[in-house]
C-alpha cells in the first residue's frame, strides 16, 4: 500500500443506506403536520369558545389535532368536558382512547373504556382496537389477546379483521410467530363454525409469514404462503417482496428469480423495494453484472430506482476496488435527476482513497464544497 493511501482515511456519519434522504424527508414532513395540527389546534379553539358548535364539528377538529399530537388531543378534550358545553359522545371518546394509547397512557386509556362502558353505549371493535394496538406497541400483547378473545365478545363485541391483525403483528413483533400462526388458525377455525368468525386476509397472511421469515423459519413460511392460496386469498407485491427478500440475503438467487417469475405470472408487478432486494442479493454474492442487469431491467420496466438502489450497488463496486465503475453508476443516478445523499458521495470517498486516487477524491469533494453537501469529512495524516 502507499504511503499516500495509508495517510488518508475517511469518516461519514451513519446515515443508513438512503444517506439521510429519509430522515430529510421525515423532517419536512413533520414540520409540515406540525403546522397543520397547530391550525386544527386553532379551530378546535374557536369551536369551543363559539358555545353553539355541535359535537361533531369538535369531534373532526380534536381529530385533527390527534393525528399528530395525541397529547394536546387529551389536554384539549379535558378542556371541552370542563366546559360543560357540548357533550361528548361514542366518537369523542374512541379519539381520546386512541390518543391515550398512542402516547403510552395505558391505565387513561383503560379508563376511558370504562367510562364508555358505563355509559351503557354499545362499543364495537373499533372502539378497542387503539387499546389493543397500544398494548401490543408495549410488549402487551398477551393482554390485548385477552381483551379481544375473552373480554370483548363478553361484551357482545366480536373482534374485527383489524383487530386480528393488530394481534398477529404484536405477536411476530416480539418474535413470538408461532403464536400468531396459531392465532391465524384459530381465525380460520372459527369462520367454518355456525358463528361465523374473522377470515384473515391478505394483511394477516402478510404479516406473519414475515414474521416467520424474520426468525428464520423459511419452511413454515413457504407453507403458509401456500396455504394463503389455498384459502383463495390472493398474495400481493408485499408478500412475494419479502419472500424474494429472505432469499436474497441468503444469496439464493436463483429460487428469488422462480419467485419473481411466478409473481409476474400472477399479474403482480415488482416494484423497487422488491428489485432492490436483487440487488442486494447479487452484489453480496459477488454477481455485479446481474446487479446491473437488474438496474437495467428497473429502467425497461418502468420502475425507478431510489437511492438505496444505487447506493447499495456502488458500495459494493467500490469494496471491490472498482471505484471508476461505482462513478459511473453515480453519473448515471445524477442524470437520472436523483440528489446524491451524503452516503452516495462517502460511498466514493471511501473506494477513491482505498485505491489512492487522491485526484479523484479531491475532485469529488470539491463538487460536494461548490454544492454545500453536508457531510462530515476527517483527514489524518
Amino acid at each position: 500500500m502507499s504511503s499516500s493511501r495509508a495517510r488518508v482515511r475517511v469518516r461519514v456519519s451513519a446515515l443508513g443506506p438512503d444517506g439521510g434522504a429519509s430522515r430529510l424527508n421525515r423532517t419536512t414532513q413533520g414540520r409540515q403536520r406540525a403546522a397543520e395540527s397547530e391550525d386544527a389546534h386553532h379551530a378546535f379553539d374557536e369551536l369551543l369558545h363559539r358555545g353553539s358548535s355541535s359535537i361533531y364539528d369538535l369531534n373532526r377538529a380534536l381529530s385533527d389535532v390527534a393525528r399528530d399530537s395525541p397529547a394536546v388531543a387529551v389536554s384539549l378534550f379535558n378542556r371541552m368536558v370542563a366546559r360543560a358545553k357540548v357533550t361528548p359522545n361514542l366518537c369523542t371518546y374512541s379519539i381520546v382512547i386512541g390518543c391515550c394509547s398512542r402516547v403510552g397512557q395505558l391505565d387513561l386509556a383503560f379508563a376511558t373504556v370504562g367510562r364508555v362502558i358505563r355509559t351503557g353505549w354499545r362499543v364495537d371493535a373499533i372502539t378497542f382496537n387503539p387499546l389493543l394496538k397500544g398494548l401490543c406497541v408495549h410488549d402487551r400483547t398477551s393482554e390485548a389477546m385477552d381483551i379481544a378473545l375473552r373480554r370483548m365478545p363478553d361484551l357482545g363485541c366480536m373482534p374485527n379483521v383489524f383487530s386480528y391483525n393488530i394481534l398477529l403483528k404484536g405477536l411476530c413483533d416480539f418474535n413470538t410467530s408461532q403464536q400468531a400462526l396459531d392465532l391465524l388458525h384459530i381465525m380460520l377455525m372459527a369462520c367454518d363454525t355456525a358463528g361465523g368468525g374473522c377470515q384473515p386476509n391478505v394483511v394477516s397472511y402478510n404479516t406473519v409469514i414475515n414474521g416467520l421469515l424474520r426468525e428464520g423459519q423459511v419452511d413454515k413460511a413457504y407453507c403458509l404462503f401456500d396455504e394463503m392460496l389455498d384459502q383463495g386469498i390472493s398474495p400481493d407485491v408485499v408478500t412475494y417482496s419479502s419472500i424474494i427478500a429472505t432469499l436474497s440475503k441468503s444469496q439464493a438467487m436463483d429460487k428469488a428469480t422462480e419467485v419473481l417469475t411466478r409473481m409476474v405470472k400472477n399479474g403482480i408487478m415488482p416494484n423497487c423495494v422488491t428489485y432492490n432486494s436483487f440487488v442486494h442479493g447479487y452484489c453480496s454474492s459477488g454477481k455485479p453484472k446481474e446487479a446491473i442487469a437488474i438496474l437495467k431491467k428497473m429502467h425497461r420496466d418502468g420502475v425507478e430506482p431510489d437511492v438505496v438502489t444505487y447506493n447499495t450497488l456502488m458500495d459494493y463496486l467500490c469494496k471491490s476496488g472498482r471505484s471508476m465503475e461505482a462513478r459511473e453508476v453515480f453519473d448515471s443516478m445524477v442524470k437520472r435527476g436523483h440528489k446524491p445523499t451524503i452516503a452516495t458521495y462517502g460511498t466514493l470517498l471511501h473506494g477513491y482513497a482505498a485505491e489512492g486516487s487522491l485526484v479523484e477524491m479531491h475532485h469529488l469533494l470539491d463538487v460536494m464544497t461548490r454544492q454545500k453537501e453536508p457531510i462530515l469529512i476527517a483527514l489524518n495524516s
